[in-house]
């Protein structure tokens, strides 16, 4: 399936490029290797010596120690001034862009990108969160206060370096990338949220993801109306306007401050007196076959089951006649004890 790149106007490409002084320490150390096969085969082939005592010769004639198994013949001792000026010459580079490699930082962030790296591919059933922006940062702001896994992809390197302060795991580049997308475990992770300011980023960023994993949950952002709709069609499986959503809850705020206080405590991360969670029933659970009035009934630890989710859709509790099967979710609400009871009781798992 071949997948296109969509860019918007004014897009950059990935700003993860490798750093100069980086590019001169790889041209230093292949000098170096260069001039050893050249002194060491040189050797070798004018003064007949064998590999070791080739290699140990040339060696001591790069580091000027002048090192020599035997008296050398004319020939070897001006292949011997050759390579005492190559090696030396190499050596010196290769001194002069390890300083600058170290001295720029480079040293680090690569030490850092690749204790990084070896994070992310640890990860499992874990959050991708495309953009670090307004939305982004919100949302990465959430998860951080649920204790929930995530991986951050920005192509600013001032977000990235706050992502960085925060302790948050981050790659910088291309969102729209298939590459990124795997650098970031896209084969493990449980959710992709497309949340960048760029809609035609976003529907790119949509189309590689359901590529990758067909079955990964994708939350996208539609930044204008026309967008919702490509978003869909591109894959994703929640398409949210923020504008639309800002003004459908400050209306709220104005005609019922009291329900959305409510809910607002219901759904917010880390609340200690109420909260609200989606459990996957397993094959084992007792709740499977009973009614939702039936269920509630056998509850002794005080939650409450609200709504049951199944492939068809979400049924409300006051469908009270619904049975619960193997594999259905229930959305149920309590005090965190509460719902860790109804949990361990009822052998369901977090969704």
């Amino acid at each position: 399936m071949h997948v296109s790149k969509l860019r918007g106007k004014g897009d950059s490409l990935p700003s993860m490029k490798t750093p100069e002084s980086l590019r001169h320490l790889r041209i230093a150390i292949i000098l170096v290797l260069s001039v050893l096969v050249l002194g060491t085969v040189g050797y070798m082939l004018i003064e007949g010596l064998s590999f070791v005592d080739a290699l140990y010769t040339t060696i001591g004639m790069m580091a000027t120690v002048g090192n020599e198994v035997r008296p050398l013949s004319e020939p070897g001792r001006l292949f011997t001034v050759v390579v005492i000026i190559l090696g030396v010459g190499s050596l010196l580079y290769t001194f002069g862009v390890g300083m600058e490699f170290i001295i720029e930082g480079h040293f680090s962030e690569a030490l850092r990108r690749r204790f990084m790296e070896n994070k992310i591919a640890a990860l499992r059933n874990h959050y991708i969160v495309c953009g670090f922006g307004r939305v982004g940062s919100q949302i990465v702001e959430e998860f951080a206060t649920a204790r929930l896994s995530f991986v951050v992809i920005d192509e600013k390197e001032s977000n990235v370096r706050a992502c960085a302060q925060h302790g948050y795991l981050t790659l910088q580049g291309d969102a729209t990338s298939d590459e990124m997308l795997r650098e970031a475990g896209i084969e493990q992770a449980k959710c992709v949220l497309v949340a960048t300011d760029d809609d035609a980023h976003n529907i790119s960023i949509t189309l590689s993801a359901r590529h990758l994993k067909s079955q990964v949950f994708i939350v996208a952002r539609a930044n204008h109306a026309e967008t919702e709709a490509k978003l869909k069609l591109a894959g994703a499986d929640r398409v949210l306007s923020p504008y639309t959503i800002a003004g459908h809850r400050m209306a709220n705020l104005a005609t019922q401050p009291g329900v959305v206080e409510f809910f607002d405590t219901l759904t917010k991360a880390g609340g200690v007196e109420l909260a609200v969670e989606e459990m996957v029933v397993a094959t084992t659970s007792p709740l499977v076959g009973k009614t939702l009035v039936e269920a509630q009934n056998t509850l002794s630890s005080g939650a409450m089951i609200v709504a049951l989710k199944k492939p068809s859709g979400l049924m409300p509790g006051s469908r009270l006649e619904a049975r619960i099967e193997a594999g259905d979710t229930v959305i149920v609400v309590g005090a965190p004890e509460q719902l860790a009871a109804f949990q361990g009781k009822n052998k369901t798992s977090s969704s």
